[in-house]
């Protein structure tokens, strides 16, 4: 059996290339994909992120400025009340005043009426003495215990218009001497205690108008 030999002669090393099947521009293109796509995220999370800030910050000043006006509202509606409770009180001062004023002169009027009254029957009260003891005694006490009455509800009224005046205020001493004059004066027998009453009442005017100009301005 006879071989045959055959020589194979190389210029140069053949290169070998092996095929990966990665098409390089794909990747690049894929690569900068990713990178836009991620810096597009971090981007819109970075915006997302401020705007969350703004509204929070927005919100926050909305919020004081919405307790800022509530405090407001408050503290004027607190200041309106106090005003009209002041107001009220004042009024309701006033309103005792006037009334307990009124009533002081009605009762002093009530004592001279008395008064002129056993001024007037004195004689035929001294001659019923003798004639009728028994009812010239009931006449008398009668009489007495009416005057003690308004004595009395003179002296009430005198102390009630006492205590509501300020002792401090000329105004006040110079309506208590007044509110004095006229007690002294009612319970005097043949005396009238209308102009002691009239200066009482002026005086009274001074201080109840003052009074209410006060009221008006919520002093």
């Amino acid at each position: 059996m006879q071989y045959e030999t055959s020589v194979i002669y190389l210029e140069q090393v053949p290169k070998l290339v092996i095929d990966t099947g990665v098409d390089v521009p794909t990747l690049i293109g894929f690569a900068v994909t990713v990178v836009i796509f991620g810096l597009g995220t971090w981007l819109t999370v970075r915006t997302s992120n401020e705007n969350s800030r703004e509204q929070t910050l927005n919100l926050e000043r909305s919020l004081d400025y919405q307790e800022r006006a509530l405090l407001k509202t408050i503290e004027s509606q607190e200041t309106v009340a106090a005003k009209n409770s002041l107001k009220a009180s004042r009024q309701a001062w006033i309103n005792d005043l006037r009334d307990a004023s009124a009533l002081f002169v009605a009762a002093t009027m009530t004592v001279q009426r008395l008064n002129n009254f056993k001024k007037q029957r004195s004689r035929y009260w001294l001659d019923m003495q003798d004639a009728n003891p028994a009812e010239h005694s009931r006449i008398i006490s009668e009489w007495a215990t009416d005057h003690i009455e308004a004595i009395k509800e003179v002296r009430r009224l005198k102390a009630k218009i006492e205590l509501l005046l300020n002792p401090s205020e000329v105004d006040s001493i110079s309506f208590m001497e007044s509110v004095n004059a006229a007690e002294a004066q009612c319970d005097k027998t043949g005396e009238s205690v209308d102009e002691p009453c009239r200066v009482l009442v002026e005086r009274c005017q001074v201080i109840l108008k003052t009074e209410w100009e006060k009221a008006k301005q919520g002093q």
